[in-house]
């Protein structure tokens, strides 16, 4: 069987679509796929126009004008194309006979074109933008989704489609696991953390990652004993300046650390020494970080809706994030059973393989090779 994944724009800041891209093709070579890698070529997109705005535009000549017909061209050899994210959806329709399959992250996007999330408001551009991937995206043969929360949504908002549906949980996309203390505390050391007791908080600054309310329950948290003394460690993009003025304004600012973007590596040792990984997501498709801190043995605490409920398993603690004082006394609540805790954790872990996910992916794609596109599965 041939397959061709199609990865996102280089010049897109969309790093976890580039690195599920790069997992796919070492997944299927491994099941001995005969696979490739195809990506929009920046053309215009490199030209230095100063105003991001224009750079925006230059970058979609080269993913809706030039590559479309190289797209078309490099599928007729192939079996399947493998559309590696729903933002790509678009191009389901330009791929002639050859048939596809879509991985949907999420539908947050889509929801908010269709003014579902009064939170993330859509200019003009974005909802057509958004539609015309949702078009795309019921061109599909088969939709796979990355958690059955994401396959919720696209049933309620994607039918009628033309193709299936199925699940298939992301895979961890490095082999994360609890780092010796040596390595870790370098590593620490260099990144200005140290050996302090800390929360940790990975993500952007997305609005669904709630940044602001992981400062709020952060201060409701130090307001108990336990707690007290805790930092907090951000890692990723640097927090807003409002939600780091906030923290100052508290109090906080001399337990703030941010660590800016960080490797792999460095990623395992901040959550091999964290104390909680707290993680308040208003919305998410998956919730990576979740399962990455699992493998590492850092206690989850984390919002009490779906897909953090599914991908969570029982070895995390949830809470309602609209109650901040209530989110600070749950976690504290459940401290006591925190080793027991990490230890369902690493179960959970433990099922995010890639051969996992190497199953999920032979079975669609086998199931849009022999025409059977009508059935859904879970």
């Amino acid at each position: 069987m041939k397959v061709l994944i199609v990865g996102n724009y280089p010049l897109s800041d969309q790093k976890s679509m580039h690195r599920y891209a790069d997992l796919l093709v070492r997944a299927l070579e491994m099941a001995g796929i005969d696979v490739r890698l195809i990506r929009p070529t920046p053309v215009f997109g490199r030209l230095k126009c100063g105003d991001g705005g224009i750079s925006k535009w230059l970058g979609y000549i080269d993913r809706f004008l030039l590559f479309p017909p190289l797209l078309r061209w490099r599928a007729m050899g192939f079996d399947v194309v493998h559309i590696a994210d729903q933002g790509n959806g678009m191009y389901a329709s330009m791929l002639g006979n050859t048939p596809s399959v879509v991985t949907c992250h999420d539908m947050l996007a889509i929801r908010s074109a269709l003014g579902e999330v009064p939170e993330n408001p859509l200019q003009i551009t974005g909802r057509f933008l958004q539609r015309w991937i949702l078009r795309g995206l019921k061109r599909a043969a088969h939709v796979v989704c990355v958690s059955q929360q994401t396959q919720r949504e696209w049933l309620r908002i994607g039918l009628p489609a033309q193709g299936s549906t199925s699940v298939v949980p992301n895979a961890l996309n490095y082999p994360y696991r609890p780092m010796g203390q040596t390595e870790r505390k370098a590593r620490l050391d260099r990144l200005g953390v140290g050996d302090v007791s800390y929360i940790l908080h990975v993500g952007s600054n997305n609005w669904y990652k709630n940044r602001p309310g992981l400062a709020r329950i952060f201060d409701a948290l130090t307001q108990h004993d336990t707690f007290r003394a805790f930092q907090l460690v951000v890692a990723g993009k640097t927090l807003k300046t409002e939600v780091a003025d906030w923290l100052q304004s508290q109090g906080h600012g001399a337990r703030l650390i941010q660590t800016g973007p960080v490797d792999d590596e460095d990623l395992r040792a901040l959550y091999s020494g964290a104390a909680l990984l707290l993680f308040p997501s208003l919305q998410e498709g998956f919730g990576w970080p979740i399962v990455e801190a699992q493998a590492c043995g850092c206690l989850v605490a984390t919002t009490n809706r779906a897909p953090m409920t599914e991908v969570g398993g029982q070895g995390a603690i949830y809470f309602n994030v609209s109650d901040v004082q209530g989110a600070a006394v749950t976690i504290a609540t459940a401290w006591g059973g925190r080793d027991a805790l990490v230890g369902l954790g690493f179960e959970n872990a433990n099922q995010y393989t890639t051969e996992a996910l190497i199953s999920g992916y032979m079975n669609a794609y086998r199931s849009v090779r022999s025409g059977d596109d009508r059935s859904e599965s879970t």
